[in-house]
């Protein structure tokens, strides 16, 4: 039996990118730079928001004011056309009848991934937890620690997610792997997974639930 399943956000639980590219759009507007569509802001995502604006901004004097405006859009929009994917909230209410515990670890700053956590599940998990300062990006294990220490639970654990950077992080914490095939990466990019599912549901087979 699993003890504690700790899921990605953006691409995973919430289809987050028509806001993210939206407030993008905004900010890179403002600046005067060209803007990015949907589809290659997919690939632009996932590393958290300074890597973001890296690949979106090649002039490194004008990164700041971009990642500057984006914050500020981003506050704005999170709420407007972000969902969850089809069956996540029958998956997450079935989940929280269980004894296992369940956190949301994203590369997204924290305080934006707790807004959209608060806003879309409240009351659904045990921890929010985004890029802290102090805490390196997945695919480093800082946050892991983080909410292994804070759970006191440190083996029996998933990680679900939607890019390698979630598969590598759930590799370099000693967690079971868990792909899903509806997020910002096609399914057949994914790698270093254990398991790989196409419907939220599935994940309730692997648990024997």
């Amino acid at each position: 039996m699993k003890k504690c399943i700790i899921f990605d956000l953006d691409g995973t639980l919430l289809n987050t990118i028509d806001d993210i590219c939206d407030s993008l759009n905004a900010a890179l507007r403002d600046n005067l730079l060209s803007e990015i569509d949907v589809e290659k802001c997919k690939y632009m995502v996932g590393s958290g928001v300074d890597v973001l604006i890296q690949r979106a901004v090649p002039d490194l004097l004008k990164q700041e004011s971009v990642k500057k405006a984006y914050m500020a859009y981003y506050e704005k929009n999170q709420k407007n056309r972000t969902q969850p994917y089809p069956h996540i909230m029958d998956l997450l209410s079935r989940l929280k009848t269980t004894s296992i515990r369940l956190a949301v670890l994203s590369n997204k700053p924290d305080i934006d991934t707790k807004r959209v956590a608060d806003y879309y599940f409240p009351g659904i998990f045990d921890i929010v937890m985004g890029k802290k300062e102090y805490n390196l990006p997945k695919p480093a294990i800082d946050g892991c620690l983080e909410i292994m220490n804070q759970l006191q639970i440190f083996d029996s654990i998933l990680y679900v997610g939607d890019t390698n950077v979630d598969m590598q992080t759930a590799k370099n914490a000693g967690y079971q792997a868990v792909a899903v095939s509806w997020g910002f990466r096609k399914k057949e990019e994914l790698e270093q997974y254990d398991y790989m599912i196409d419907d939220p549901l599935s994940l309730l087979f692997l648990l024997g639930e």
